[in-house]
């Protein structure tokens, strides 16, 4: 083996020092910057206000399981909005504005439904999209079914107008276009009553149109009522007396209504019409400060109605009007046992039995103030009344 003509180990020595090694590294880095970390910054963003969504949903989805209240945690009750608005928010967020001269009753409160009678008046329904529950406002002539919208009712005498802002909504009826129709947003379907038509030699102008809805969309077509088209005279009589205190009533003049009838007027109406105008009839009496002739058209509900689904609002009103109006409490009892025989909804039993503790009370009937006390804890120990049932049985 032949020798090396020079020593190896000094052609070995690293020639480069540590300053020129981090100065290439920095020309390195400067040539080649990394963007890609600067580009993933929008989508990691994004994720995250996703992911923020979906945990929020779940949370609100497990606040919102139990019945549907308004957003102080009371119950959903009856609501007359007599001299101004009324605004309610509810729990799950959905609102509902009653424009004066409006009444709203509510029928089922549950997790999975809401349902409400508008029965006058107008009102505006805003309803949580992606809600829990289906919603179904009766208002007379047409029932509305939505899920997630914002809609309007105007509701008045012989005539339903639903409009739709946000969403769609099912509008049935015997009333409506091949009993059901489908409304999306920007348009609107008014439903009238069935009246006679004139007499055959009556000269009949052809339906009209309505004017498009704002926003562009097409409304729905309808063609007038005969009592609505120009030139066609109301029969004389007292029907036009009906006429007039409906229009009022459904305005909110509950004391211009009830003079245009008469107390004699009034009787004679509550023994021919339906459900509907008994209930009106009732509104019109009681808020005219006249609470005895509102009787008869609440008991004629309950003697020939019974099976109908406002015969318990019905009996629960005679209730409250017995006792907090004629001081009768022995009839306000009879009432309120009624109104829990009939079914009165979730919403309203709470308040049925608290009352009916009440009335025992002021009857004097203490044993069975006591078992109606028990029966209303039995079935709410945690209840809103509980503190004033405690002072009702203290007090006598």
């Amino acid at each position: 083996m032949s020798k090396l003509r020079f020593p190896l180990a000094q052609h070995l020595l690293d020639p480069v020092d540590e300053t020129a090694l981090h100065r290439i590294e920095q020309e390195v880095d400067a040539r080649f910057p990394q963007h890609t970390p600067r580009r993933l910054l929008p989508l990691v963003l994004a994720s995250v206000a996703v992911l923020a969504a979906i945990v929020t949903a779940s949370l609100t989805a497990r606040r919102d399981r139990g019945p549907l209240r308004l957003a102080s945690g009371d119950p959903i009750l009856s609501v007359e909005a007599a001299g101004q608005e009324a605004n309610l928010v509810l729990s799950d967020g959905s609102r509902i504005q009653l424009l004066p001269g409006a009444r709203l009753e509510p029928l089922e409160a549950s997790s999975a439904t809401f349902s409400a009678m508008l029965v006058h008046g107008s009102a505006n329904f805003n309803v949580r999209p992606g809600g829990p529950r289906r919603w179904v406002v009766e208002c007379g002539l047409a029932t509305v079914e939505v899920i997630g919208t914002e809609f309007t009712c105007q509701r008045g005498q012989g005539r339903l107008r639903v409009s739709v802002k946000r969403g769609i909504v099912l509008m049935r009826g015997e009333r409506v276009p091949d009993r059901v129709r489908r409304l999306t947003a920007g348009e609107w379907l008014d439903v009238l009553d069935v009246i006679p038509r004139p007499a055959a030699s009556a000269v009949e102008p052809p339906a009209v149109t309505p004017a498009p809805a704002q926003g562009g969309s097409s409304p729905i077509r309808y063609s007038p009522s005969a009592s609505d088209r120009p030139g066609t005279q109301r029969p004389l009589g007292r029907r036009a007396d009906a006429v007039s205190w409906r229009d009022l009533a459904g305005r909110g003049q509950h004391q211009e209504a009830f003079t245009a009838l008469g107390g004699e007027g009034l009787r004679r109406e509550a023994k021919r019409v339906g459900v509907r105008d008994l209930l009106a009839l009732a509104d019109v009496a009681r808020l005219s400060g006249h609470p005895a002739d509102a009787v008869a058209p609440l008991e004629r509900i309950l003697a020939e109605f019974a099976e109908d689904p406002q015969a318990p609002l019905a009996a629960f009103a005679l209730g409250r009007l017995e006792m907090d109006s004629l001081g009768r409490p022995a009839r306000a009892v009879s009432a309120l046992h009624q109104a829990l025989a009939l079914g009165i909804p979730r919403s309203l039993r709470e308040d049925v039995k608290a009352r009916l503790v009440e009335a025992y009370v002021r009857q004097g009937d203490r044993p069975a103030a006591r078992s109606a006390a028990d029966a209303y804890f039995q079935e709410f120990p945690d209840g809103r009344h509980r503190h004033a049932i405690g002072r009702w049985l203290a007090d006598r």
